[in-house]
């Protein structure tokens, strides 16, 4: 399996909260890219996942996280020495506005990127190429929640 799409209709977070096993996922072990349409209806008071492939918090290939108050994705992956690597994209987004997020990650290219609305507005290199590596899982994902809720 290359890709899988894994709905195509609307959900309502946190309602319709997801949790995908890694057995129904495409095996991946050194790229990935993942697309999505987001419309933010409220800011949240607290950390707001999109998406989170991990069994705790401390595990983050991928994710998409939006700060609070302000809705600023939080774009992170895990390395061997890392789990909190990524950017923080500087534009609250709007409420009740559809945004198209791209994300990809590359071990051989060491790097993330990441896009909002067709346009390329941030990367991640890992520094130490030699040394440091991007550390894939088989944990679930998570789609509208983190693994707590």
């Amino acid at each position: 399996m290359k890709y899988k799409e894994i709905f195509s209709d609307p959900l309502d977070f946190p309602t319709n909260k997801m949790h995908v096993n890694d057995g129904e996922l495409p095996s991946v072990t050194n790229e990935l890219s993942v697309t999505l349409r987001l419309n933010v209806k409220s800011h949240n008071s607290g950390w707001q996942s999109i998406f989170h492939k991990g069994v705790n918090d401390k595990t983050r290939t991928p994710s998409i996280w939006l700060s609070p108050n302000t809705s600023e994705p939080r774009v992170r992956f895990s390395t061997n020495d890392n789990f909190n690597c990524g950017l923080t994209i500087p534009i609250g987004l709007e409420l009740n506005k559809w945004y198209h997020i791209g994300y990809t990650l590359s071990e051989t290219l060491k790097r993330m990127d990441f896009y909002l609305n067709g346009k390329w507005v941030g990367f991640k290199s890992i520094e130490f190429v030699q040394t440091q590596y991007v550390m894939f899982n088989k944990d679930p994902l998570h789609i509208g929640c983190s693994t707590d809720n």
